[in-house]
């Protein structure tokens, strides 16, 4: 219910776990109940730790969407005092975050990419709606957050459903740019920062999220996954944006300890100069099962290589 961003009497979620035909999985279905109809999701879930699938989204038809359309809108304010306890403990030792959900990414997780794309040359129209309600609902959260003095920081993830090759640099601008620039300038009227994680090939859209007032940027692959260079983003981001990143999370289950710290001191290479760089790998390791020798060496000489070279004196 997360990217509802709403409460209603009018609304009801219900869960239930059935068989699946797949050895060592079970099917998670959601019900969700709305004044024009119920609406349906099935995800396959693996008993193994395993990646699970969405076998039905919840919005796949055009009544589907009319079903989500009837849900009323009544902002969410839920109490903000576990982040200032967090924020507490963690003082000096880092900077806490608070994650917030994205418009399109909150539409495009109920339709499903393939819904999405179709959507997006035969139903546009409606996916714009969809999306304006999104925003509308997410902007009312922000605006609670930053009221509860939440802050400095905020994050999303979602842009990397709407660049190439899933959609066109036209499309991200509509769906995206349009969307989190508005949210962005108002995080930073209120003194906030915007943390943003996009995987894939941002070159075409890269020059938005300077635009939109990104203050920094995550992961920004390398080629061949990415398609820009630390170096080339480094330039257009002009000092505008900060980069964080860089380094495959491929490579900690693949590489010698040689070729990680290679590619460590690489990404150091491109991305210190002049400032605003973040040394991270591409993606954090939630998807593994487990942690063999090899990934836990590698971790061990990334991060000895970041604290050698990290350094500014």
């Amino acid at each position: 219910m997360g990217h509802f961003l709403t409460a209603s009497d009018e609304v009801s979620a219900r869960s239930f776990q059935r068989p699946s035909d797949h050895d060592g999985f079970v099917e998670d279905v959601t019900v969700v109940t709305t004044p024009a109809g119920e609406l349906t999701g099935v995800h396959l879930r693996s008993l193994e730790g395993k990646p699970g699938y969405q076998i039905k989204h919840l919005i796949e038809t055009l009544d589907d969407a009319k079903r989500w359309l009837s849900i009323p809108t009544v902002p969410v304010k839920p109490p903000t005092d576990a982040f200032f306890e967090e924020d507490r403990k963690l003082g000096d030792h880092g900077a806490l975050m608070a994650s917030i959900g994205h418009a399109m990414y909150g539409v495009n997780t109920h339709t499903g990419s393939q819904v999405w794309a179709e959507w997006s040359i035969s139903e546009r129209g409606l996916l714009f709606e969809m999306v304006d309600v999104m925003y509308g609902r997410l902007e009312a959260y922000v605006k609670h957050l930053l009221a509860a003095g939440v802050g400095p920081i905020f994050g999303y993830v979602g842009p990397e459903l709407c660049v190439p090759p899933l959609q066109s640099p036209r499309d991200f601008r509509g769906f995206v740019t349009a969307y989190d620039q508005r949210l962005i300038e108002l995080i930073h009227d209120a003194g906030g920062l915007v943390w943003v994680h996009c995987h894939g090939k941002v070159n075409a859209v890269f020059d938005d999220f300077v635009g939109m007032g990104v203050d920094c940027l995550n992961p920004v692959e390398p080629p061949p996954m990415g398609d820009i260079t630390l170096a080339e983003a480094k330039r257009r981001a002009s000092g505008r944006m900060a980069l964080e990143g860089n380094v495959e999370i491929g490579l900690f289950q693949t590489a010698e300890p040689e070729e990680m710290e290679e590619a460590a001191e690489a990404a150091m290479r491109e991305g210190k100069p002049g400032g605003g760089f973040i040394l991270s790998p591409t993606s954090d390791h939630s998807h593994w099962i487990a942690f063999d020798d090899r990934i836990l060496k590698n971790y061990e000489v990334f991060v000895e290589t970041g604290l050698r070279l990290g350094k500014y004196r």
